[in-house]
Protein backbone atom coordinates (compact mmCIF):
# COMPACT_ATOMS: atom_id res chain seq x y z
CA UNK A 1 0.00 0.00 0.00
CA UNK A 2 1.57 3.30 -0.83
CA UNK A 3 2.19 5.71 1.80
CA UNK A 4 0.37 8.99 1.87
CA UNK A 5 1.98 12.24 2.09
CA UNK A 6 0.28 15.75 2.98
CA UNK A 7 2.58 18.61 1.34
CA UNK A 8 2.33 22.05 2.59
CA UNK A 9 4.85 25.06 4.01
CA UNK A 10 5.52 24.49 7.89
CA UNK A 11 7.46 26.70 10.12
CA UNK A 12 11.21 25.49 10.25
CA UNK A 13 11.65 26.30 13.61
CA UNK A 14 8.39 23.60 14.16
CA UNK A 15 11.07 21.21 12.68
CA UNK A 16 13.23 18.63 14.83
CA UNK A 17 16.01 16.44 13.34
CA UNK A 18 15.04 13.19 13.82
CA UNK A 19 17.09 10.54 16.02
CA UNK A 20 16.03 8.27 12.99
CA UNK A 21 17.90 10.26 10.23
CA UNK A 22 20.95 8.13 9.24
CA UNK A 23 23.15 10.93 7.57
CA UNK A 24 25.25 11.80 10.32
CA UNK A 25 28.87 12.73 8.47
CA UNK A 26 29.41 15.37 6.23
CA UNK A 27 26.10 16.92 7.05
CA UNK A 28 27.41 20.28 7.00
CA UNK A 29 29.93 19.76 3.92
CA UNK A 30 30.03 22.62 1.25
CA UNK A 31 26.76 23.95 2.97
CA UNK A 32 27.82 27.59 1.96
CA UNK A 33 27.31 26.53 -1.80
CA UNK A 34 24.06 24.70 -1.39
CA UNK A 35 22.31 27.75 0.37
CA UNK A 36 23.99 29.45 -2.55
CA UNK A 37 22.38 27.13 -5.38
CA UNK A 38 18.65 27.90 -2.95
CA UNK A 39 19.08 31.06 -3.25
CA UNK A 40 19.51 31.49 -6.52
CA UNK A 41 17.09 28.90 -8.39
CA UNK A 42 14.92 27.42 -5.08
CA UNK A 43 14.16 24.62 -3.49
CA UNK A 44 13.91 21.96 -6.06
CA UNK A 45 12.83 18.97 -3.50
CA UNK A 46 10.67 19.21 -0.25
CA UNK A 47 11.86 17.82 3.03
CA UNK A 48 9.86 14.85 4.50
CA UNK A 49 9.09 15.04 8.04
CA UNK A 50 6.55 13.46 10.10
CA UNK A 51 5.19 14.89 12.64
CA UNK A 52 5.18 13.68 16.71
CA UNK A 53 3.72 15.63 20.11
CA UNK A 54 3.46 18.54 18.61
CA UNK A 55 6.36 19.21 16.32
CA UNK A 56 7.60 17.51 12.75
CA UNK A 57 10.73 15.28 12.88
CA UNK A 58 12.89 15.44 9.83
CA UNK A 59 13.88 12.11 7.85
CA UNK A 60 15.09 13.20 4.75
CA UNK A 61 16.85 16.25 3.18
CA UNK A 62 19.06 17.59 6.45
CA UNK A 63 20.82 19.21 4.74
CA UNK A 64 18.23 21.00 2.52
CA UNK A 65 16.32 21.65 5.66
CA UNK A 66 20.20 23.15 6.81
CA UNK A 67 20.38 25.39 4.19
CA UNK A 68 17.33 26.85 4.14
CA UNK A 69 17.75 27.53 8.14
CA UNK A 70 20.79 29.29 7.36
CA UNK A 71 18.98 31.55 4.50
CA UNK A 72 16.84 32.83 7.36
CA UNK A 73 13.57 30.99 6.09
CA UNK A 74 10.56 30.95 8.28
CA UNK A 75 9.26 28.39 6.25
CA UNK A 76 9.92 25.23 4.22
CA UNK A 77 7.85 23.11 1.76
CA UNK A 78 7.79 19.60 3.11
CA UNK A 79 5.98 15.96 2.27
CA UNK A 80 4.79 15.16 5.64
CA UNK A 81 3.91 11.26 5.91
CA UNK A 82 2.92 9.11 9.06
CA UNK A 83 5.41 6.48 10.46
CA UNK A 84 4.70 3.17 12.76
CA UNK A 85 7.63 3.36 14.56
CA UNK A 86 11.40 5.16 15.12
CA UNK A 87 12.46 1.99 13.30
CA UNK A 88 10.17 2.20 10.31
CA UNK A 89 11.47 6.20 10.13
CA UNK A 90 15.30 5.10 10.30
CA UNK A 91 14.58 2.27 7.39
CA UNK A 92 13.45 5.24 5.00
CA UNK A 93 16.06 7.63 5.49
CA UNK A 94 18.61 5.12 5.33
CA UNK A 95 16.62 3.89 2.05
CA UNK A 96 16.52 7.83 0.42
CA UNK A 97 20.35 7.98 0.87
CA UNK A 98 21.59 4.36 -0.02
CA UNK A 99 19.63 4.88 -2.86
CA UNK A 100 20.58 8.27 -4.31
CA UNK A 101 23.33 8.86 -6.40
CA UNK A 102 25.08 12.46 -6.68
CA UNK A 103 25.18 13.46 -10.10
CA UNK A 104 28.21 12.13 -11.95
CA UNK A 105 31.14 14.41 -12.26
CA UNK A 106 31.09 14.14 -16.24
CA UNK A 107 27.50 15.28 -16.15
CA UNK A 108 28.14 18.35 -14.09
CA UNK A 109 31.26 19.21 -16.46
CA UNK A 110 29.14 18.99 -19.61
CA UNK A 111 26.40 21.55 -18.26
CA UNK A 112 29.05 24.10 -17.04
CA UNK A 113 30.71 23.68 -20.36
CA UNK A 114 26.98 24.44 -22.12
CA UNK A 115 26.51 26.96 -19.50
CA UNK A 116 29.78 28.47 -20.30
CA UNK A 117 29.50 29.51 -23.69
CA UNK A 118 25.55 30.66 -23.34
CA UNK A 119 26.58 32.67 -19.96
CA UNK A 120 30.28 33.59 -21.49
CA UNK A 121 32.46 33.91 -18.21
CA UNK A 122 32.78 31.23 -15.57
CA UNK A 123 31.74 34.33 -12.67
CA UNK A 124 27.86 33.81 -14.26
CA UNK A 125 28.23 30.63 -14.62
CA UNK A 126 28.97 29.91 -10.96
CA UNK A 127 26.12 32.52 -9.67
CA UNK A 128 23.32 30.35 -11.84
CA UNK A 129 24.79 27.28 -10.39
CA UNK A 130 24.87 28.66 -6.89
CA UNK A 131 28.74 27.14 -6.72
CA UNK A 132 31.72 28.94 -6.41
CA UNK A 133 33.67 30.21 -9.30
CA UNK A 134 36.37 28.03 -7.61
CA UNK A 135 33.84 24.91 -8.06
CA UNK A 136 32.80 25.85 -11.65
CA UNK A 137 36.73 25.80 -12.83
CA UNK A 138 37.01 22.37 -11.50
CA UNK A 139 34.10 21.13 -13.78
CA UNK A 140 35.71 23.22 -16.93
CA UNK A 141 38.70 21.42 -16.49
CA UNK A 142 41.07 22.88 -19.03
CA UNK A 143 38.42 25.50 -20.69
CA UNK A 144 38.12 27.23 -17.22
CA UNK A 145 41.87 28.39 -17.36
CA UNK A 146 41.88 32.21 -17.35
CA UNK A 147 42.83 33.22 -20.51
CA UNK A 148 46.31 34.97 -19.15
CA UNK A 149 47.22 31.48 -18.30
CA UNK A 150 46.28 29.55 -21.51
CA UNK A 151 48.55 32.37 -23.49
CA UNK A 152 51.50 31.32 -21.08
CA UNK A 153 50.92 27.30 -22.45
CA UNK A 154 50.39 28.62 -26.19
CA UNK A 155 53.69 30.59 -25.15
CA UNK A 156 55.12 27.12 -23.94
CA UNK A 157 56.34 28.66 -20.79
CA UNK A 158 54.09 26.62 -18.88
CA UNK A 159 52.10 23.31 -19.33
CA UNK A 160 48.41 22.84 -20.36
CA UNK A 161 48.66 20.56 -17.06
CA UNK A 162 50.46 22.80 -14.55
CA UNK A 163 47.77 25.73 -15.94
CA UNK A 164 45.39 23.90 -15.23
CA UNK A 165 46.70 23.05 -11.70
CA UNK A 166 47.12 26.86 -10.97
CA UNK A 167 43.89 27.58 -11.71
CA UNK A 168 42.28 25.19 -10.16
CA UNK A 169 44.49 26.06 -6.83
CA UNK A 170 44.57 29.83 -7.74
CA UNK A 171 41.14 31.54 -7.92
CA UNK A 172 42.40 34.86 -8.34
CA UNK A 173 43.26 35.44 -12.23
CA UNK A 174 46.07 38.22 -11.54
CA UNK A 175 47.84 35.76 -8.11
CA UNK A 176 47.21 32.65 -10.48
CA UNK A 177 49.67 34.60 -13.16
CA UNK A 178 51.97 35.96 -10.94
CA UNK A 179 52.16 31.88 -9.12
CA UNK A 180 52.63 30.74 -12.79
CA UNK A 181 55.81 32.81 -13.32
CA UNK A 182 57.11 31.78 -9.94
CA UNK A 183 56.38 28.38 -10.92
CA UNK A 184 58.10 28.72 -14.40
CA UNK A 185 61.42 29.67 -12.67
CA UNK A 186 61.59 26.21 -10.58
CA UNK A 187 63.64 23.42 -12.78
CA UNK A 188 62.16 20.49 -11.61
CA UNK A 189 58.18 19.35 -11.32
CA UNK A 190 58.44 18.41 -7.52
CA UNK A 191 59.72 22.07 -6.72
CA UNK A 192 56.79 23.72 -9.60
CA UNK A 193 54.41 21.12 -7.31
CA UNK A 194 55.67 22.86 -4.18
CA UNK A 195 54.95 26.54 -5.09
CA UNK A 196 51.14 25.51 -6.05
CA UNK A 197 50.37 23.59 -3.14
CA UNK A 198 51.87 26.15 -0.73
CA UNK A 199 49.62 28.80 -3.04
CA UNK A 200 46.52 27.03 -2.36
CA UNK A 201 47.28 26.49 1.17
CA UNK A 202 48.50 30.29 2.05
CA UNK A 203 45.89 32.54 0.16
CA UNK A 204 46.79 35.08 1.81
CA UNK A 205 50.22 34.86 0.80
CA UNK A 206 51.91 36.61 -2.33
CA UNK A 207 53.56 34.97 -5.38
CA UNK A 208 56.59 36.51 -3.98
CA UNK A 209 56.00 35.20 -0.29
CA UNK A 210 55.09 31.67 -1.46
CA UNK A 211 58.46 31.41 -3.55
CA UNK A 212 60.52 32.30 -0.13
CA UNK A 213 58.06 29.68 1.57
CA UNK A 214 59.26 27.61 -0.95
CA UNK A 215 62.93 27.91 -0.58
CA UNK A 216 62.87 26.94 3.04
CA UNK A 217 60.47 23.96 2.33
CA UNK A 218 63.19 22.36 0.24
CA UNK A 219 62.08 18.79 1.52
CA UNK A 220 59.87 16.44 0.27
CA UNK A 221 58.33 13.53 1.49
CA UNK A 222 58.44 10.40 -1.10
CA UNK A 223 56.24 7.14 -1.30
CA UNK A 224 56.92 4.63 -3.65
CA UNK A 225 54.08 3.33 -5.56
CA UNK A 226 53.97 -0.16 -7.29
CA UNK A 227 51.58 0.54 -10.32
CA UNK A 228 49.69 -2.68 -11.74
CA UNK A 229 50.36 -3.48 -15.74
CA UNK A 230 46.63 -1.31 -16.33
CA UNK A 231 46.96 1.17 -13.90
CA UNK A 232 50.42 1.76 -15.34
CA UNK A 233 49.03 1.86 -18.62
CA UNK A 234 46.37 3.84 -17.89
CA UNK A 235 48.94 6.92 -16.64
CA UNK A 236 50.93 7.01 -20.02
CA UNK A 237 47.74 7.48 -21.42
CA UNK A 238 46.70 10.61 -19.21
CA UNK A 239 50.85 11.76 -19.42
CA UNK A 240 50.16 11.72 -23.62
CA UNK A 241 47.22 13.34 -23.80
CA UNK A 242 47.18 16.14 -21.35
CA UNK A 243 51.15 16.21 -22.37
CA UNK A 244 52.08 16.34 -18.62
CA UNK A 245 54.47 14.88 -15.82
CA UNK A 246 53.93 11.68 -14.63
CA UNK A 247 53.86 12.85 -11.10
CA UNK A 248 51.78 15.61 -11.42
CA UNK A 249 49.24 14.16 -13.23
CA UNK A 250 49.50 11.20 -10.43
CA UNK A 251 49.80 13.52 -7.66
CA UNK A 252 46.39 15.02 -9.28
CA UNK A 253 44.42 12.08 -9.61
CA UNK A 254 45.25 11.29 -5.76
CA UNK A 255 44.41 14.63 -4.55
CA UNK A 256 40.97 14.61 -6.23
CA UNK A 257 40.32 10.77 -4.84
CA UNK A 258 40.83 12.32 -1.03
CA UNK A 259 39.04 15.51 -1.89
CA UNK A 260 36.16 13.25 -3.12
CA UNK A 261 35.86 11.45 -0.21
CA UNK A 262 36.51 14.10 2.48
CA UNK A 263 40.14 13.41 3.44
CA UNK A 264 41.88 16.03 1.96
CA UNK A 265 40.67 19.49 3.80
Amino acid sequence: MQPKFEYKLIPIQSIEISPANVRRAGAEEGLDELAQSIKEIGLQQPVVVYPKEGKYYLIIGQRRYLACKKLGWDKIPALIRTVKSDTDAKIISFSENIHRLDLDYRDKMRVAVELLKTLENVSAVAARLGVSTQTVRNYLGYEGVPEALKKMVDEKKISAQTALAIARSVPVEEKAVQIAAKVREEPTSEKRRNIIELAKENPQKSATQIARLAEKQRFERRITLNLTPRVSQALEAACRDYQGDPKDIATMALEEWLGKRGFLK
